[in-house]
Order: C-alpha cells, then structure tokens, then sequence
C-alpha cells in the first residue's frame, strides 16, 4: 500500500512539473547576456515588449500558408532589420559603440543575430585553427614519447572540446538576447 501512494505521489508531483505553463521570462532572461550595456529598466522593458512583438510577428509569417517560402524569407529579413533599427533607437551612443566593440558594426545590412553569429563564427574558426597549428607542433615534436604525445594531444583535444561547446553556448544566448 506504501509503494503505491509513493508512486502516486511521484506521479502527481512529475504531472505538475510538467503541467506548468511556458514562462515568458525564460524568453527574455537572455537580455542578462548584455549587462556590459548597462541597461536601464526603462530600456530593458522597451526590448523585452519589443521582442515580444518580433516573436509574435515573426510566428505569424511563419504560420501564413498563403506565401512562398521565399517570401517568407524576404519577410523575415526585413522584419529582423527592422527591429534591429528599433533597438537601435532604443540604446544610447555609448551602449551602441559597447555592443559595436563587442560584436562589430551594428549598421551593417544583417539583423542583430546575423552579426552576433558571424563574430561567434569567427572566433570558432580561429580557435580551430589555433587548435590545428598546436596539434602540429605536438605531432612534429621528436622530443616527445608516443605516451606523451598521446597524452597532450588528448588533453589538448578536450581543452578544444571544451572551449568550443563555451563558445556555442555563448552565441546561442547572444543570438537569443536580441532575437
């Protein structure tokens, strides 16, 4: 009788876990990505209710069956430089050179995400490429043992293993922040 009420309240407790609504604040807790902005609660409440006209906007054109998927794109696209250019209205000269020195040129012609991901592409290429040239030196070592080599070039695979999934998370919570 005990093993059965425990599993009943195992298996209401788990229902109710799951049972919960989706928290809009998860969508937006990615805006903590910038605090080197410094933004203000003011600016901070104007990109959240921005973002959530974006994502409302961006669902809709996703959801329309009456369009090419083409169209769909070129939709998009102008929807994310459009919001590009509103949060561009909403941050300050410093907090736009900040992000600038951060990610690059805010003025270029891609969204936000476009530009945060090609800075994370950029440091993903460098740090394989920095990971290649020290796996060479490594190999091409004849001061080192078989078991040495084999031993630093694990570590220094898992170091690269490490540092790259870092880097992936990073551009994905980057990417969220002004999505």
């Amino acid at each position: 009788m005990k093993k059965i009420l425990l599993l009943l309240f195992i298996l209401a407790s788990s229902s109710v876990t799951y049972a919960q609504t989706e928290d809009e604040s998860l969508y937006y807790n990615n805006i903590e990505v910038y605090k080197d902005l410094q933004l203000s609660s003011k600016q901070t409440a104007q990109i959240k209710d921005l973002k959530r006209d974006v994502k409302k906007q961006f669902q809709a054109i996703g959801r329309d069956r009456t369009i090419s998927g083409y169209e769909k794109g070129q939709r998009k696209r102008a929807l994310a430089l459009k919001h590009k250019s509103d949060i561009e209205k909403i941050l300050t000269k410093n907090q736009i050179n900040t992000f600038e020195k951060k990610y690059g040129k805010m003025s270029e012609k891609g969204g936000l995400k476009d530009i945060i991901g090609d800075t994370y592409e950029q440091k993903l290429e460098a740090l394989k490429k920095r990971y290649e040239s020290e796996k060479d030196a490594i190999e091409d070592n004849d001061n080192l043992s078989k078991s040495e080599k084999k031993a630093r070039l694990e570590s220094l695979k898992d170091t690269y293993k490490s540092q790259k999934e870092s880097l992936k998370r990073e551009k994905k919570s980057a990417k969220n922040a002004f999505s």
